[in-house]
């Protein structure tokens, strides 16, 4: 059994593969396994990785390489790879982005000495090989994931396999990794966090979670709802909620702002309160809210949310090139 193993979907990244593959083959880690799960990526992507791993004569009994029958999805791949997994622990790596040569044996080393059932590390979002800012990946509870206080990343995620057998796969692409994180953490005794940026997120405009024309913008939110109402659902029927709880309510809540763009679409709205339509009384009413997030919402109702942002946002900037 190899100490770690690495999910990586494949699915038109030709262009990142090299850089992603050396990374990876790269580690100082040797206990590992590579698992590229192929989703009928129509160009080279295997291909180049394939000649990268020929640069790495040592890792080619690491690889495998399972190529979906057919093309479908993110969620599903993730899936895939999890049942292939060997490893103590389980990792994702993206196939357009890349990590610290010691990424994951200083994840794994980590996880054994202090005996941690999922262990997380910081990321670096850049763009165009500038970095743009390093984000904190720990998670500590799901109260907090919840409250989207912290991340639900599974790229700077490790995760004890076990911790993975037997959870409900996510139904659609966006919110994914929420889906399968909140399960595995809801089965942690232990978790831990090493405070370095050791995996790199890469921005880039083709993406799934950037590309902005209504269909595929409306593809998200549908996806983010189908997610959402799906571990809304295992909070209450597996794990003992009821509903009330302020963080179950703020994620609700939370669900519209994390694709406030969707706020154009005209019968976004409806959607969202067909989806949660205890979600108005729960917000006003609750004293887990703040004065200034009620106000919030209630601009969102108005549909004033996207003006006074953009008014807010102006008089901050200008303050700031004042100053």
């Amino acid at each position: 059994m190899p100490a770690v193993s690495v999910i990586i979907p494949v699915y038109k990244v030709e262009p990142y593969m090299a850089r992603c593959a050396r990374s990876l083959f790269g580690q100082t880690l040797d206990d590992i396994e590579f698992l590229f799960i192929d989703d009928c990526s129509p160009d080279r992507s295997i291909d180049v990785m394939r000649e990268v791993l020929a640069e790495f004569p040592a890792r080619k009994e690491q690889v495998t390489v399972f190529r979906t029958p057919r093309n479908s999805g993110q969620a599903a791949v993730r899936m895939q790879g999890i049942a292939l997994a060997r490893g103590e622990y389980v990792i994702h790596c993206d196939s357009d982005d890349y990590v610290d040569v010691d990424a994951y044996a200083t994840l794994y080393g980590k996880a054994k000495a202090e005996d941690l059932d999922i262990v997380t590390c910081d990321f670096t979002v850049e763009q165009d090989g500038r970095a743009l800012e390093q984000v904190r990946g720990e998670c500590t509870s799901v109260a907090r994931m919840l409250e989207g206080k912290e991340r639900w990343s599974l790229v700077c995620r490790m995760i004890r396999r076990t911790l993975c057998e037997g959870i409900t796969a996510p139904v659609a692409d966006m919110g994914e990794d929420m889906v399968i994180s909140v399960q595995a953490l809801m089965k942690a005794r232990r978790i831990g966090h090493v405070d370095q940026p050791l995996y790199h997120y890469c921005l880039r405009e083709n993406s799934f979670t950037r590309r902005k024309s209504r269909e595929d913008r409306v593809a998200r939110r549908d996806s983010l709802m189908n997610n959402a109402r799906l571990l809304i659902g295992l909070l209450e029927d597996r794990y003992g909620y009821t509903g009330d709880e302020p963080e179950l309510v703020r994620f609700k809540y939370k669900c519209r702002e994390v694709l406030t763009p969707l706020v154009h679409i005209p019968d976004y709205f409806r959607r969202w309160k067909e989806t949660f339509p205890e979600v108005d009384r729960k917000v006003l009413s609750s004293r887990a809210f703040s004065l200034e997030e009620k106000c919030w919402f209630a601009l969102i109702h108005l549909r004033l949310y996207h003006p006074v942002k953009r008014i807010t946002g102006w008089f901050r900037n200008h303050r700031r090139s004042d100053s």
